[in-house]
């Protein structure tokens, strides 16, 4: 076989990878995956289990690989889009916005699911801190040029990563009558914008 067969069955074999992960996505987002089984799994995206553990070598790998991969997109869409605006208040706005658009298909199992699963709860913390640290960014630079008022960034990153744990709790949800996204929809314009008339 020659290189360029090669590099396009490469190319071919990432491809459908690529496209199992994002429909796997689609799967746990809409119905959780504590229930979920790699041959059922593997019926429904017309592929061997073979080719499931070739993506990873168990289920709670794969879960995790999957969930990981989510959180890694809903990061690299905040940061390219704060990184598309002139003033701080439209890039905080910028950033945490694919928080709550890439929310909106996460049902109340898949929080629930992950609340139970520890790896993957520990990846949803790490990133909720890797956002709060650029957040935390974006407001010492606000603070810097005189667009925010003075404030203890660190502080206020930290109140927020304490704001979004409470709201990826499902009693949170079920007390205030809202859903995963709404709740930081809301969470957000409160920050951005203050409860004052």
């Amino acid at each position: 076989m020659n290189l360029e067969a090669r590099e396009n069955g490469g190319t071919r074999k990432s491809r459908r990878r690529e496209a199992l992960l994002a429909e796997m996505e689609s799967i746990f987002l809409e119905e959780g995956f504590a229930a979920v089984t790699v041959d059922g799994l593997a019926k429904r995206l017309k592929c061997s289990k073979r080719t499931l553990y070739e993506i990873a070598p168990t289920k709670q790998d794969i879960v995790l690989l999957v969930v990981e991969r989510w959180l890694a997109r809903v990061r690299r869409m905040g940061r390219i889009a704060a990184l598309g605006q002139d003033g701080p208040q439209r890039r905080i706005f910028a950033y945490v916005r694919p928080g709550v658009t890439e929310t909106k298909k996460a049902s109340r199992k898949f929080l629930e699911d992950i609340q139970s699963f520890e790896p993957a709860l520990l990846a949803l913390k790490d990133h909720q801190k890797q956002r709060m640290e650029m957040l935390e960014e974006i407001i010492e630079d606000g603070i810097s040029k005189g667009r925010f008022r003075k404030c203890h960034a660190h502080l206020f990153a930290e109140i927020l990563l304490a704001a979004v744990n409470r709201i990826n709790e499902p009693d949170c949800l079920d007390a205030a009558g809202v859903g995963f996204s709404e709740a930081f929809d809301e969470l957000y314009d409160i920050i951005l914008n203050g409860v004052l008339v």
